[in-house]
């Protein structure tokens, strides 16, 4: 009894939480994209040729979303034969899901389609403003629904804390005989439970030893982030509930750590202990750092102890992130930013990567390049959301000492700067569009950005753009 009444409990909280995002009854024109025999209509009962006709009515109100409802085409009140792939869709407006989890689709609907080995109906999702769609549901069988009936999907995964959510429904492909009424859908909402944040924070180590592993990544569905020497890492803005993160750190077992119960403006640490790969290669040896001119970096290292295998490149590393796989025991990198760096290098072998070298860390600091640095109180930088495609929102506050010349900076991973910004009295954010000071689109990978305020530099932020 005690556990039905927790589960009661549970579930009619969640139930209290969940608020409609968005709602169309289809009375008035919303902006919705129709191609194709899709109509916002009164249905007329017409079509059937084929399973059963369109409802005579709406389920609310007078208008329905629905393919061929007032008699167009060959086929009155059917589909057309022959059609593409997709050929008739019906695209929503882009719908504000940025500040909602659990995001569900809910709909009356009334169907009819032939069975896949002919005919497809659809219902697909897009995050990217209609960019790239997802599928979540179609036809594995002949549907011919005579009356109306509540349909709900799951589509948390996709629209959770997505600014530019689309849903399609779509017709096609179809073969050449036998046209069926088609898709009519009334009532449709989009359902979500406001967001509440919190954080998960842990430390990452060595099953064996208890050392700390650097630069682990941590990967959780709203956020990702990195080891620090200590092997401590935090992700923050992570929505409260039952979570779970990843780390695939080299040379270790992948970790999976599930059900991190996280609570609002609260902190949940985790013990993540790593279980080394018993059948690692060996790595590389003696890595070596050098600068030189001021803002470039030459490294060196030895090869491996060869095991009975081929060697087919080197990794070399850069705080954590990959820059280049090459063949030789030395890498150059240049035209640095002032700033920390650590570097360590891998092996690639047929059977995969080595453990990562030892650490060797430099210090970029070259007079007039943007060394002197603000203290973290005299400013914040942040941008939402991360990752993001294609654009995401930078935000910054600053004290009213130091807005004069003020520029925000943004660099690829090999430290070039690729953008910037001047900021103005009572600017707040910039807009990236993920392109460079030309326009154009830079590639996916993860970026950083900075304030310089009169010459000094904040500490850069990072971010992934995905595509």
């Amino acid at each position: 009894m005690k556990i039905f009444l927790i589960i009661l409990f549970i579930f009619s909280v969640t139930l209290i939480l969940a608020v409609n995002i968005w709602e169309d009854g289809f009375e008035e024109l919303t902006g919705w994209v129709l191609n194709g025999e899709f109509q916002i209509d009164s249905p007329q009962g017409l079509g059937g040729e084929y399973g059963n006709p369109d409802p005579t009515s709406a389920y609310a109100g007078s208008n329905v979303l629905g393919v061929d409802l007032t008699g167009l085409g060959a086929s009155l009140g059917d589909y057309e034969s022959d059609l593409g792939a997709h050929e008739y869709f019906a695209i929503s407006p882009a719908i504000d899901c940025s500040e909602f989890v659990g995001v569900g689709l809910n709909f009356m609907k009334w169907l009819n389609v032939e069975q896949p080995a002919y005919d497809h109906a659809y219902i697909s999702v897009s995050n990217d403003d209609g960019t790239t769609w997802i599928e979540v549901w179609t036809n594995t069988s002949q549907v011919t629904d005579n009356s109306w009936s509540i349909t709900y999907f799951d589509i948390s995964e996709i629209a959770d804390l997505n600014s530019d959510v689309r849903i399609r429904f779509s017709i096609g492909t179809t073969d050449g005989s036998w046209q069926y009424s088609g898709w009519n859908i009334d009532n449709l909402t989009v359902t979500g439970n406001p967001v509440i944040y919190g954080a998960i924070e842990g430390n990452v180590i060595n099953e064996d030893n208890g050392e700390p592993i650097t630069f682990a990544p941590i990967m959780n569905q709203y956020g990702n982030t990195m080891s620090d020497d200590e092997g401590y890492f935090i992700l923050n803005d992570i929505p409260t509930g039952n979570q779970e993160i990843t780390i695939n750190a080299l040379g270790y077992i992948p970790f999976l750590q599930i059900n991190i119960i996280v609570t609002e403006d609260d902190t949940t640490y985790v013990l993540c202990e790593l279980e080394p790969d018993p059948n690692t290669p060996p790595s590389p040896q003696n890595p070596q750092a050098s600068v030189y001119d001021g803002s470039n970096v030459h490294l060196t290292w030895e090869e491996p102890e060869l095991p009975d295998e081929e060697l087919l490149a080197y990794n070399v590393y850069r705080n954590g992130i990959i820059l280049q796989s090459i063949l030789t025991e030395e890498y150059f990198d240049l035209d640095l930013i002032n700033g920390y760096y650590s570097y360590f290098i891998s092996a690639v072998y047929d059977s995969g990567e080595s453990l990562p070298t030892d650490t060797v860390n430099v210090h970029i600091y070259v007079v007039g390049l943007e060394n002197d640095v603000i203290p973290q109180g005299e400013y914040s930088l942040s941008n939402y959301p991360n990752p993001f495609n294609p654009t995401t929102t930078i935000s910054f506050s600053l004290t009213t000492e130091i807005m004069k010349n003020t520029e925000l900076k943004i660099y690829n991973l090999k430290g070039q700067k690729i953008r910037q910004y001047s900021i103005f009295n009572n600017q707040s954010s910039i807009i990236w569009d993920g392109s460079d000071q030309t326009g154009k689109p830079v590639s996916s990978g993860i970026y950083f950005y900075q304030l310089v305020i009169d010459g000094k530099v904040a500490a850069k932020n990072k971010m992934m753009l995905l595509k």
